[in-house]
């Protein structure tokens, strides 16, 4: 845990590194086993034109990208096993933001949705990958959020016609009752959304780049610090930067920084910027009939009773096994607002939240249809019943304090890199941005002006304006209100009530 907590509620610090020992996700039941333990080579290598810290899904297209369009030496750097952070944590979900953003930011998320299914698909990765013949459901349970969600959508529908179609609002009871949510006030449908294993998808991509092309992946190899090399007149090297680890430094003309959450603890000037937010997640035991007649969409639940429009609670089911009677779970995260501070600059996912995870198992039941009644092992709680967790964990998310990815160059520390803070939403956001930045480090390798590729990036769409790492956006972020707004006051006897269930 990284917080300082005073009257005025939690204060960031420096993060931590990733913990040694985190909860252990339900992604990883199935660990790839010749990435378990992986060190391409038995020795750190000493230098490398391009260093990626972090293993998930960024890092990963990210490296994708280099190693695919050059000739560059690529090292790939993971604290922990590979794609055992954020991604290999997160609720299965790749379904792009239409109506809540704007336009360019949705076309780019819509583009990164279309990207990832055409890759898979292509390939026929094993990753569980699914586009939803229902789509995505986003049911409201309050008023006020509905209302500003019809608002958002009837403005896409006027500003874009085409991408409009693929949204609709549901308020007829009848219908809200054949979607599983009759208690829903209204709902917004979208149609394109899938699920998958995000941990299947980049361990197979992390597989294929160190069988088949130039990566060099070493696990267990945590970063420690990022320092300008000095140049040496005794040293022919022109590295810009030393990367230090336990096991040694490596010099890199290019380091590319996915580490999420984690980003201050090597950039500290995004602290406040990019915060660190632990997230619940829960592999829930599936009642019979949703294992006879699986969900077809993937749901979010918005503005739940002590829930913020933000703070949404999210589902997806698993594939259930051809015979039926395995698969299936239910993969349900959130209750941000039963969690201690909210998640809010907690770094550490060694621990599950008790208060968050009871409320994952007794909650489903009051927002979705799931046929409790036919399920032998649902357990009485109060006037509902508990549905038992298979798995709980907690994962580590980066939040940005403009609500926007930061991509690209870090201002005034040249061949530093970064791509993250996606604020919960990565899936639809990590794998185009991550390229984006390559495509940077690319453009400096070829001598080109990486200013005028990103210019031209921007201007074709490529990337989102909004997403793009400058020093006026990093100044004009640490005017706004602070994650978790520091309004936020959390009594001492809270913490010694819900600690010790959080060990459980």
């Amino acid at each position: 845990m990284l917080i300082r907590v005073d009257e005025e509620g939690p204060i960031p610090l420096r993060p931590h590194l990733p913990s040694p020992h985190p909860t252990f996700s339900f992604w990883h039941n199935d660990p790839s086993p010749f990435l378990l333990h992986h060190r391409t080579t038995s020795k750190l290598p000493k230098v490398a034109d391009v260093v990626i810290i972090g293993s998930g899904i960024s890092g990963a297209f990210a490296a994708k990208k280099l190693l695919e369009k050059s000739e560059l030496n690529v090292t790939m750097l993971e604290a922990r096993e590979a794609c055992w952070g954020a991604t290999g944590r997160n609720g299965g979900h790749c379904q792009p933001q239409l109506y809540e953003n704007p336009a360019d930011v949705a076309a780019f998320q819509l583009r990164n949705f279309e990207s990832i299914d055409a890759l898979v698909r292509r390939h026929d990765i094993p990753c569980e990958w699914q586009r939803m013949s229902g789509g995505g459901c986003h049911a409201y349970f309050s008023q006020k959020y509905f209302e500003e969600a019809k608002v958002e959508v009837e403005n896409l529908k006027q500003n874009d016609s085409n991408m409009g179609d693929t949204v609709r609002v549901v308020e007829d009871k009848t219908e809200l009752s054949i979607l599983k949510i009759p208690t829903a006030v209204g709902a917004v449908i979208q149609s394109r959304a899938a699920k998958l294993s995000p941990y299947k998808l980049v361990s197979w991509i992390l597989e294929d780049l160190v069988k088949n092309s130039r990566l060099n992946l070493q696990t267990s190899t945590p970063v420690v610090s990022l320092t300008p090399s000095k140049a040496s007149a005794s040293s022919s090297s022109t590295s810009k930067w030393t990367v230090q680890t336990p096991r040694g430094i490596i010099l890199a003309d290019h380091v590319m920084i996915t580490t999420n959450g984690y980003t201050s603890y090597l950039l500290p000037q995004f602290r406040s910027i990019i915060v660190p937010v632990r997230g619940e997640m829960s592999a829930l035991q599936t009642p019979t009939p949703l294992l006879q007649q699986p969900l077809n969409h993937t749901y979010a639940f918005i503005g739940t009773v002590g829930q913020d429009r933000i703070q949404d609670d999210y589902l997806v089911q698993r594939p259930v096994s051809p015979n039926g009677k395995g698969g299936g779970e239910l993969m349900f995260g959130g209750g941000r607002s039963k969690a201690l501070h909210e998640g809010v600059n907690l770094d550490s996912d060694d621990t599950i939240d008790g208060p968050a995870a009871e409320y994952l198992r007794t909650k489903l039941p009051q927002v979705l249809d799931v046929g409790t009644s036919a399920h032998p092992s649902a357990v009485p709680r109060g006037e509902g019943v508990e549905l038992p967790a298979k798995k709980e964990w907690t994962g580590i998310m980066g939040f940005s304090r403009d609500g926007h990815p930061w991509v690209g160059a870090v201002p005034g520390s040249p061949g530093l890199w970064l791509s993250g803070a996606y604020t919960g939403s990565g899936m639809p956001n990590a794998a185009l941005s991550s390229q984006h930045a390559a495509s940077l480090i690319l453009a400096t390798h070829k001598a080109q002006d990486w200013r005028a590729v990103e210019q031209e990036a921007i201007q074709s769409g490529a990337i989102p304006r909004c997403y793009v790492i400058t020093r006026e956006r990093m100044e004009q972020a640490r005017k706004l209100p602070e994650i978790g707004g520091r309004k936020l006051s959390f009594l001492t006897a809270y913490e010694n009530t819900h600690i010790a269930s959080a060990t459980r």
